[in-house]
């Protein structure tokens, strides 16, 4: 969980390693976050099984089948980017990416275009606060959170730049009947379709970063690879509002799975390569 400095070799040089982490800032780190999942899931932790539970005999809350498969989508993404930095956090700058992305994406646009309790906008303030500071003290220096780790890969940012003008079409779509709508719509007084807009506009802000190749680059190539390609599967075979067609379920779907089979490969190769060059030293 802690990260370590770097070491000298018998020769003195020293060995390359994670960064000096001070303890009181791991500590603030590892605070935030547990908060930031307490803001996220303390009221509401059945969200994490929406992905399962939402489709199938819901009664009343068929049309709200899609939506409900979005937020547990919403969920595991925050989960899983926090459950990341348990190894290595300094080397997790994707997943800190991610935590933070989704975070700030969804609680803004939730808590400008949202028609809210009053007691509820200060606690997605909160959330985003706490996000960007959790961000702040992630163990990895700024520099290396903005920083590539190699150079940015032509094929991820084809393919994500290819996924950006229909996501963005989508989300523009959703938050256009959000504004058109009002309170005789439930959607509208559940912010569903704020939530199916964030979604889309999250997988464009994680595909960027993978594309980036930043380090941990991998995590949001896998998140936005299972995000999209799931909005895709969920949207098969029911008839409910907010989701895809069958022919962009079907492209959402191949597009996840050639995102990430991409990177993976490209991942894979440079790492080949890389160890080739140093036995050839």
């Amino acid at each position: 969980m802690s990260d370590t400095a770097q070491r000298p070799t018998a020769a003195g040089n020293p060995q390359a390693g994670p960064p000096q982490v001070r303890r009181p800032r791991l500590v603030a780190f590892w605070v935030l976050l547990a908060l930031l999942l307490f803001l996220h899931l303390g009221e509401r932790p059945q969200m994490l099984l929406f992905p399962l539970t939402a489709f199938g005999d819901v009664g009343d809350l068929a049309t709200h089948e899609i939506h409900l498969f979005a937020q547990g989508l919403f969920a595991w993404t925050v989960l899983a980017a926090v459950a990341v930095q348990l190894r290595r956090p300094s080397r997790q700058v994707g997943a800190a990416w991610a935590f933070t992305l989704a975070t700030v994406i969804a609680f803004a646009m939730v808590a400008v275009l949202g028609d809210l309790p009053g007691n509820v906008v200060p606690i997605l303030i909160a959330a985003i606060a706490v996000a960007v500071l959790a961000f702040l003290a992630h163990p990895a220096s700024l520099r290396a959170k903005v920083t590539p780790i190699d150079r940015p890969s032509l094929m991820l940012t084809t393919l994500a730049a290819a996924a950006t003008i229909p996501l963005v079409t989508y989300a523009a779509g959703q938050l256009g009947i959000q504004l058109a709508s009002g309170p005789g719509d439930e959607h509208w007084q559940f912010g569903h379709w704020i939530i199916m807009a964030a979604v889309a506009l999250i997988a464009v802000g994680l595909a960027a970063v993978a594309a980036a190749k930043l380090s941990g680059w991998r995590f949001p190539l896998w998140a936005a690879g299972l995000i999209v390609a799931a909005l895709g599967v969920g949207s098969l075979g029911i008839s409910a509002v907010s989701q895809l067609s069958t022919g962009w379920a079907l492209a959402a779907l191949a597009w996840g799975v050639t995102f990430i089979a991409a990177g993976e490969l490209q991942g894979r190769r440079t790492a080949v390569a890389g160890t080739g060059d140093r036995q050839r030293v």
